[in-house]
């Protein structure tokens, strides 16, 4: 037997800033039996692993699931696995078995973590603005992923976050890799947190954001504090723009945070010939509303990519409530009332919203979106109700011709801006759309539900 192949699984992994020492334990989201409920957090099978020695102690299902430890969030720290394609064409997890039968072991697994934090150069287009960490791992020891980039001061590192190789046992023979992300803590440039003449030395430290070992980034050497933003070329901005904080006169207040993205390569020499891996990894905030799922999602993307835009057959009206249900998920996080554009309090405009977007970018004319007696939060979810009874009582078909089509996001009608999902903003910076193969699933599942057994469909 031999190994012809290497596979990381699961090939993208999301980890979450997070500055406790204990890492967030595993739990799965369970929907109850109230229709468009709240999801329930059940704890799952977690790993506990002994920094120190590498290996795992023990497989458990906690109690419960704690989120934060006083004032600090756990992070989430995902194992990376690795997976061999073996000569008869099986895929399974590469052990310490499987290595030895090769004549091998855990020493000749060797790893490359290559992460940065690119946001600063995709702004500045300045290479010396590039954040990055290239790490080589070949033993169980926990190591710190420290960024450098040329234009931090002088001795100063960008803390990403740690790898471990985990040492695998004859309890836990598997080859993994742990990503535990940063603690999600936010850097800068100025001892004062604004702009000041960089010819004179720095001015004393009053900046109550970022403590003083965090100015990091050297206002000498790049452009970041005082970045301006109008003097870039229209084409080459971000959408939305502006997604940094600034100071009165719109100028980089130069700080930035500890996220990171990027690539773990695993490899391995078999009969002299090098087999290699990859899986891709990213650290992004704390889920604050972690029973909850957005609307629209990456996965839903890669869910796309991979099948296409159409089921199959028909979509199951199970497929088509959990759209909802996501939907009524995203509203209970709104204030419905403001985002709509309604006048609270006496106060018109108060909030960035798609009303204002509308107005700002379109210079159409400021309304809001809804009629503003029907956007209490409760209003709003009682329709989904609604909807949901249509859907399973098979009068639910006209609710797709409700949902707006990627190619109406521009449309700022009166009756375009109240398609659904409404009062929210894509990445695009204009109205949010579902995926197609969202909107093929409501479709389909409400027709479905019109002329089949709803018992069937929703099997």
């Amino acid at each position: 037997m031999t190994i012809t192949e290497l596979r990381i699984l699961p090939p993208l992994s999301v980890a979450r800033l997070g500055a406790s020492s204990t890492p967030l334990e595993s739990y799965r989201l369970e929907v109850g039996d109230e229709a468009l409920g709240y999801r329930k957090v059940v704890p799952d099978e977690t790993f506990e692993l002994n920094q120190d020695s590498g290996e795992i102690v023990r497989a458990y299902t906690p109690a419960r699931i704690k989120f934060r430890d006083g004032d600090e969030v756990r992070p989430v720290a995902p194992f990376l696995e690795v997976f061999a394609r073996t000569a008869d064409d099986v895929l399974e997890p590469l052990t310490i078995d499987l290595l030895k039968a090769l004549g091998l072991d855990a020493g000749d697994v060797s790893w490359t973590v290559h992460v940065g934090c690119r946001k600063i150069e995709r702004r500045t287009f300045d290479e010396n603005d590039r954040i990055e960490a290239i790490l080589k791992v070949d033993d169980h020891a926990r190591h710190s992923i420290d960024a450098t980039c040329p234009n931090f001061r002088d001795g100063m590192t960008l803390p990403l976050g740690w790898a471990q190789y985990v040492r695998p046992t004859e309890e836990f023979p598997e080859i993994r890799l742990r990503f535990t992300p940063a603690a999600g803590h936010v850097y800068g440039a100025s001892p004062t947190g604004s702009v000041y003449d960089t010819k004179k030395p720095d001015p004393p430290h009053t900046d109550d954001n970022v403590p003083a070992d965090r100015i990091i980034y050297d206002p000498r050497k790049g452009d970041w504090l005082g970045y301006d933003e109008s003097k870039t070329d229209p084409h080459l901005l971000t959408n939305p723009g502006t997604i940094f904080t600034q100071d009165s006169n719109n100028l980089s207040r130069g700080y930035f945070d500890d996220e990171c993205d990027g690539v773990v390569a695993v490899s391995l020499v078999i009969d002299g010939k090098t087999l290699s891996a990859f899986g891709r990894i990213g650290s992004g905030p704390p889920t604050f509303a972690p029973d909850t799922i957005p609307i629209r999602t990456v996965a839903d993307e890669l869910e796309q990519i991979a099948f296409g835009v159409d089921h199959d057959g028909l979509a199951t009206l199970a497929d088509a409530e959990e759209i909802l249900r996501r939907a009524v998920e995203t509203v209970r996080l709104f204030n419905t009332t403001a985002l709509n554009g309604n006048t609270v309090k006496g106060r018109t405009d108060q909030a960035s919203t798609m009303v204002r977007q509308d107005s700002n970018d379109f210079s159409r004319f400021f309304e809001p979106i809804m009629a503003p007696a029907i956007v209490d939060n409760r209003a709003i979810l009682a329709l989904h109700q609604n909807v949901l009874a249509a859907l399973r009582s098979g009068t639910g078909a006209w609710f797709g011709d409700a949902l707006r089509r990627p190619e109406q996001v521009g449309d700022l009608s009166d009756l375009g801006r109240r398609k659904m999902p409404a009062m929210m903003r894509g990445a695009d910076g204009r109205h949010l759309v579902l995926t197609r193969r969202q909107i093929d699933a409501v479709v389909s599942a409400a027709m479905g539900s019109l002329f089949t057994d709803p018992t069937e469909v929703s099997a």
